[in-house]
């Protein structure tokens, strides 16, 4: 037999469309296909260097596919973290209250990527839908954005990322977005990372508490757009506020965040977190996934402080910078057939077994997972190279050769 499943908002409506499918699967891939085509060609297009390579550009439509399908239809605007769910969350086993894992969650901090990326492809009304859902259904009554939600926006999780909270004002100010009903929630955000800043109670990876260069560098961003937008408003005192803060916590990351005393380099180098803002000290912590329960905060790195490049915090020849980038690479880079691939940070375990065995919970110092390569980085030292003035379409061709034959 052949059997239709169709959706629609009413019964009628969700038996015409079963009904319609019954053309069979020709017509209806090909209704598809257009549907798509469609959507691809009201964009811009890719970059010439992208549209001239077969591979790239079969990549660079296939994200932007991706990325689109992701947003849901209910709640426009609300664009879930991935359409897959790896490892235990795929099989539910970790949160079996959950129907979709948290894969399939609103992540401020993700939604902001993906909204920067269709700006960048021409899209900006997808980016205009994924603002207006933060600031106007998922926004917290402090000004504070949760860690992650369902798509209607209630809250799931329950600590908070401080860069989630300020990447949505830069995500404004790069819209232009200064109309007084989103001034309103700017201004309540940025109060709040004015209020409760540096600090984070997780930096970007999720399991970690402290100063992390990563995080302050959005925040320091955020501050500074929404500078620009309070004076747009009318709000001098605000800007005033907002401008005094960013320049006292720009100045002082260094001090928060670069060890001269760590292994890997008699030169200052940026952790991945601090936990008493004072990176010379041999603090220890957990490290989580079933890695060292007791780590020297000092060998510790991770490719992400680049951030403060991206975002305009420090130069991209920083000395610091500089320093930083010859030790993530010689921690963290991989070397492959695709190109150079980095992981995320040093003793990272969120990975699968030893044996190939999926990931899962662990108690700390059994270390029964490993942390793998993750091809975001290539693409975050392009933009960095793309910064430095250096061309960066070897990141972008390895990000490309990463993908499977699905893509």
């Amino acid at each position: 037999m052949t059997l239709a499943l169709g959706f629609g908002g009413t019964r009628g409506a969700a038996l015409a469309t079963a009904r319609a499918s019954l053309r069979g699967f020709g017509p209806a891939a090909a209704t598809y296909a257009r549907g798509w085509a469609t959507y691809l060609d009201s964009l811009p297009g890719a970059p010439r260097s992208v549209a001239a390579d077969a591979a790239l550009r079969a990549a660079y439509d296939t994200s932007l596919m991706v990325l689109d399908a992701s947003e849901d239809k209910t709640f426009r605007g609300a664009g879930i973290a991935s359409p897959s769910m790896p490892w235990a969350w795929g099989k539910m086993t970790i949160e079996e209250d959950l129907p979709s894992g948290p894969y399939h969650l609103v992540w401020a901090r993700d939604l902001y990527q993906v909204a920067t990326a269709h700006v960048a492809a021409g899209d900006v009304a997808a980016a205009n839908r994924a603002l207006s859902y933060l600031f106007f259904r998922q926004q917290k009554p402090d000004g504070s954005f949760p860690q992650n939600s369902v798509t209607n926006g209630r809250q799931r999780w329950e600590k908070t990322q401080m860069d989630e909270v300020a990447l949505p004002f830069v995500l404004a100010w790069q819209l232009g977005r200064d109309d007084a009903p989103t001034w309103r929630r700017v201004k309540r955000a940025a109060d709040y990372v004015v209020r409760t800043g540096p600090r984070s109670q997780q930096e970007r990876w999720e399991n970690q508490a402290g100063w992390s260069p990563a995080t302050i560098a959005a925040q320091i961003a955020g501050l500074v757009c929404a500078v620009d937008l309070a004076r747009r408003n009318g709000d001098a005192a605000a800007a005033a506020r907002y401008e005094r803060t960013a320049d006292v916590w720009a100045r002082d990351v260094e001090r928060w965040t670069v060890t001269s005393t760590g292994p890997w380099s008699p030169r200052p180098y940026y952790l991945r977190v601090t936990k008493g803002r004072d990176p010379d000290r041999a603090t220890r912590y957990d490290v989580g996934d079933s890695g060292t329960s007791d780590a020297d905060q000092r060998r510790e790195v991770d490719p992400s402080f680049l951030e403060l490049v991206r975002l305009g915090v420090k130069p991209h020849d920083d000395p610091v910078v500089l320093n930083t980038l010859q030790v993530v690479d010689a921690q963290l880079r991989t070397n492959t057939p695709n190109g150079p691939f980095w992981h995320r940070f040093t003793t990272d375990g969120y990975g699968e077994r030893r044996d190939g065995g999926m990931w899962d919970l662990n108690d700390p110092d059994t270390f029964r997972t490993l942390g793998r390569v993750w091809p975001i980085f290539s693409g975050e030292r392009g933009e960095y190279e793309l910064l430095a003035g250096r061309p960066a379409d070897a990141h972008l061709r390895s990000m490309a050769l990463a993908a499977n034959d699905g893509g």
